[in-house]
């Protein structure tokens, strides 16, 4: 129970920090996701860090605290692990918290395949399996959410619990969106910084709005 009240008071906080930023128009669109009490760099710890090599891209990772395995995944677009550190700082202290930075952002690699849903389900799979997991829970985040939805379906047999927040139903094929990154990190100069920093591929941010 406890734990339950924990992932729940998480997504209360989520929620709530959201609620905030509506209120002040002068607040970037990354910068409150990241504002916090938190000392640690997540995406960019090398206490913490690790790779994994899929078919073909190398992934970045970061693991904490010890317990049940448990799975977070960040947004897209303009979304980092950083994003995620109130879950990981609170959930770290009852999980093993492996935290992922999808394809292209953070430190992990774009790589050349095209984008897919059994990519997704894949790149998850690789980091499972580089941990020696038998079955995770999983907690994403907009695209990490449906990243999760992908790898639930794909692999119901490795999932012990999905909690999936900001992701509805999407008809496949229905639209294409192609979001311009450069100019929504303009909208946030400080973060544009720090991810460019880290990216180990920054020439191909535009392409990986495309994607």
């Amino acid at each position: 129970m406890k734990k339950f009240e924990f992932i729940l008071w998480a997504f209360i906080l989520l929620v709530t920090s959201y609620s905030l930023a509506a209120q002040n128009p002068k607040t970037n669109s990354r910068y409150f996701m990241q504002k916090g009490e938190s000392t640690i760099l997540y995406g960019n710890n090398p206490d913490a860090g690790k790779y994994v090599k899929t078919s073909d891209a190398k992934l970045y990772y970061e693991t904490y605290g010890v317990g049940d395995p448990l799975l977070i995944l960040h947004g897209g677009g303009v979304g980092s692990m950083a994003e995620m550190h109130r879950f990981i700082d609170s959930l770290s202290k009852y999980y093993r918290v492996i935290a992922v930075s999808s394809r292209g952002h953070g430190k992990s690699e774009l790589g050349n395949d095209p984008t897919t849903v059994n990519q997704k389900a894949n790149d998850i799979l690789a980091v499972i399996e580089a941990e020696k997991l038998e079955k995770v829970i999983i907690l994403g985040f907009s695209d990490g959410a449906y990243s999760g939805y992908s790898f639930t379906s794909t692999y119901p047999e490795k999932v012990n619990k999905l909690i999936a927040i900001g992701a509805g139903e999407e008809t496949p094929e229905l639209r294409k969106i192609s979001m311009n990154l450069p100019e929504m990190f303009k909208l946030d100069p400080l973060f544009r910084k720090q991810q460019l920093a880290l990216m180990p591929e920054p020439q191909r941010l535009k392409e990986m709005g495309d994607r």
